[in-house]
């Protein structure tokens, strides 16, 4: 499956919520880093996890790792994802593995350590990202299912794509979104084609097809037309 890994630069790296445009180029996405794209997921959720800083809860440790956190936050958007792990002590920012460390066990730990696995990820620090996206045990459904993404990211990175395709599916089914339910039916339906779960790659697209959000449907019909899944 895959060979030598290769390190995803920022440049490589997908854009995160900052970055619309992603949803409009989802299909050279696809076309181009097929073995990367997974990552995505997370960087989109971003959209959702900012507000979600603002509503946790008020005990010193959780409001110091939020503040900490809201720091972090712009140097992993502008995709410096080395500073963002370790920080930056000359700007008196301490790093997402610092803020994990201290603040792990508070609700916007757990968030950070979304952050820092989805961080290990672009880096291609495989073993790393998938070790802190087991640690996590976020709170809500929403988050949860970024768990579940994240981990079906790096089972991808891998080449491991039945299973990546199994946790995409889950995090489908964990918390409905439109566009972000939509788009990890996509990421299933295209890891469960490379494992050769036909049966299982035409459910997943067609669920992509049913989606009122029509944003993923050309990349659905793509994918139908690859397997050779679409009817005669």
């Amino acid at each position: 499956m895959l060979t030598a890994k290769k390190k995803i630069s920022a440049r490589q790296a997908a854009p995160t919520s900052r970055t619309t445009d992603f949803f409009t180029t989802a299909q050279f996405w696809i076309r181009e880093n097929p073995k990367i794209l997974g990552g995505v997921v997370l960087g989109i959720v971003a959209i959702i996890i900012v507000a979600y800083l603002y509503s946790s809860g008020r005990a010193a440790d959780d409001l110091a790792a939020n503040r900490e956190l809201r720091k972090v936050q712009e140097l992993y958007q502008q995709q410096q994802y080395d500073i963002a792990i370790n920080g930056n002590p000359a700007q008196g920012i301490i790093g997402l593995e610092e803020i994990v460390d201290k603040y792990g066990s508070t609700p916007t730990g757990e968030i950070a350590k979304l952050y820092l696995g989805n961080a290990y990820l672009f880096t291609n620090e495989l073993d790393k990202a998938m070790a802190t996206f087991k640690d996590a045990s976020p709170g809500t459904n929403m988050l949860r299912a970024s768990v579940f993404a994240g981990q079906a990211a790096v089972y991808e990175a891998r080449g491991e794509h039945e299973e990546a395709a199994s946790l995409f599916e889950r995090a489908a089914t964990s918390f409905e979104n439109e566009l972000l339910t939509a788009e990890r039916y996509l990421m299933a339906g295209m890891n469960y084609g490379e494992a050769g779960e036909m049966d299982k790659a035409k459910k997943m697209l067609e669920k992509v097809k049913e989606s009122k959000n029509t944003r993923f449907h050309p990349d659905a019909d793509r994918l139908l037309a690859k397997y050779q899944l679409t009817e005669e």
